[in-house]
């Protein structure tokens, strides 16, 4: 046994019959040990009966072998127990490899079938989830469609609305391109929805406009909050000016992403306020004129009550004396009558000059028109002042480049525009002054030019010289007697000569220059004298 455990043989031959322990006892032995099991056996005995071989083979031996051997039988059988314990140990192996391979398989398809279960899971939960969430994906769907829907209708109703407005409604982005507009923009632009939109200002105005516009677009930008500024834009019927509102509009991030402008039409506004301003420019001209006109009114009253009533005061005073004094000397009657009769004149003169202002205004003044020579105008004139002009000391120069020339006018009016110039220069000219009058042709006009060294007009009076009832100073001219028309009326009578007068002063104390321009008669109606009107018939101006 321990010989058999230890070499392991491919086969042994036991004796049935054997001291100790018989054969079939050691075969069995044999086959009920774990690492002899697998070895053949074969008896050997001389007992051939039947019992005998059943005995053995049920022992677990192979084959019975009867005494006496024949030694090439015994060969032939081992050979054949050897073969087959061979193949018996190869299908044993393969037996052991087959039961290994169907063990692995037996796990494998276990470890399939758990596999397969997993999958099986997976797929089940998988497909939940995707079923949850083809829910989930359809119900955001229909959500997405009515929230487009509404978002449809929502941008319908704010199209309307903003079509519907009058001020012109518009949405750029951040490159200034135009993201929505509404129709009167639109029609501004000329131009559709679709033409409008993602052009710039640039693609659609000229080029400063358009600049103009992305500045504020830029200003409302950095400020990132609502600007106001009124923009000039160019319309079909000339430029019209807009107030525009722009703000920024934000995202959810707080980041500015468009500019939104409404810009309402102030031109008629514009305009009204425009006139309004004039309207009120106008009447506030208007009152101050009138407010003027009322004072001046009040200094004229004054002065006229004044100028009134210094003659009659002369005139009642000596009369006075030379009723009272029955037997005054001829020298104190004719000192006194004098006076009467120079306050007397004055006091005509007056009433003379109120009567023409009447006239003037009225519209009633009556001309005689004639060829009149300005330069015997002017030397009877100067008649009439010398006196006056050497009593104060004041001298006269005359100078008449054209003695000849001629003029179409009322030769009494024209005598008093000459007058009333020159008479005006010695009362306002000091003693030791002088005045000098010339006469020359400038192209179709007679220029007569009245200059003296008096007191000068200052700048500020300077425009309203020939304004009626207007004095530099009224205290100063009443003492110097005088109701300021003088100026007034030779520029109302040149005016219906045809003519212009100005007057010209580089300020107080520094003298001044009056200058009438009257047209000249044309030479061939110096012939012919005056065809449609007679020298003696009246015209009223």
């Amino acid at each position: 046994m321990e010989r058999a455990e230890l070499i392991s043989p491919d086969l042994i031959l036991l004796d049935v019959l054997m001291p100790g322990m018989g054969g079939f006892e050691t075969c069995r032995r044999l086959k009920a040990s774990e690492s002899t099991r697998g070895i053949p056996v074969v008896f050997m005995t001389a007992l051939g009966e039947t019992a005998q071989k059943v005995a053995g083979f049920e022992a677990g031996g192979v084959d019975y072998v009867v005494k006496p051997l024949e030694i090439d039988e015994v060969l032939a059988r081992i050979k054949a127990h050897l073969a087959l314990s061979a193949m018996r140990a190869e299908l044993e192996a393969h037996n052991v490899q087959l039961r290994q391979e169907i063990e692995k398989r037996k796990r494998l398809e276990a470890e399939l079938r758990c596999a397969h279960d997993m999958l099986e899971r997976r797929v089940a939960e998988r497909t939940s989830e995707l079923a949850a969430a083809n829910d989930l994906l359809k119900q955001e769907i229909g959500e997405r469609k009515r929230a487009e829907e509404t978002l449809r209708e929502s941008q319908g109703l704010l199209q309307a609305i903003i079509d519907n407005s009058t001020a012109m409604v518009y949405v750029k982005d951040l490159q200034g391109r135009y993201l929505l507009s509404n129709r009167r923009f639109r029609q501004l632009c000329h131009a559709t929805v679709e033409s409008i939109v993602g052009r710039t200002d640039h693609e659609l105005f000229p080029p400063e406009q358009a600049e103009n516009f992305r500045s504020f677009d830029r200003r409302v930008l950095e400020a990132q909050q609502p600007l106001e500024a009124e923009e000039v834009v160019p319309q079909d019927d000339g430029m019209h000016t807009y107030i525009s509102v722009k703000c920024p509009l934000f995202d959810a991030e707080g980041m500015p992403y468009a500019v939104c402008a409404i810009s309402t039409d102030i031109t008629e506004r514009k305009r009204a306020e425009e006139e309004r301003e004039r309207l009120l420019a106008s009447e506030q001209a208007a009152r101050s004129k009138a407010e003027t006109a009322d004072r001046l009114k009040d200094e004229f009253l004054c002065t006229l009550s004044h100028e009134l009533r210094t003659p009659l005061t002369s005139i009642l005073g000596w009369a006075h004396i030379l009723l009272r004094t029955a037997k005054s000397d001829a020298a104190t009657v004719e000192r006194g009558l004098r006076v009467i009769e120079r306050n007397g004149m004055a006091e005509l003169g007056l009433v003379e000059a109120l009567l023409d202002v009447s006239a003037i205004l009225c519209g009633k003044v009556d001309l005689k028109p004639q060829p009149v020579s300005l330069a015997e105008v002017i030397q009877a004139v100067l008649d009439t002042v010398t006196p006056a002009a050497e009593a104060k000391g004041v001298c006269i120069s005359l100078s008449l480049s054209s003695k000849t020339s001629r003029v179409w006018g009322d030769r009494g009016r024209l005598e008093q525009i000459v007058n009333n110039l020159l008479s005006n220069a010695i009362k306002f000219t000091p003693s030791g002054g002088r005045v000098d009058v010339s006469l020359e042709e400038v192209g179709a006009t007679s220029r007569l030019r009245i200059r003296d060294t008096g007191e000068g007009i200052s700048a500020d009076f300077l425009p309203h010289v020939f304004e009626k009832f207007r004095q530099a100073n009224s205290s100063t001219t009443r003492w110097r007697r005088g109701l300021g028309l003088g100026l007034s009326i030779v520029r109302d009578l040149v005016i219906m000569h045809g003519g212009e007068v100005r007057a010209e002063s580089a300020g107080e104390g520094r003298g001044a220059v009056f200058i009438v321009d009257l047209p000249l008669m044309p030479v061939v109606e110096e012939t012919a004298a005056p065809r449609s009107t007679d020298a003696g018939e009246a015209r009223s101006v």
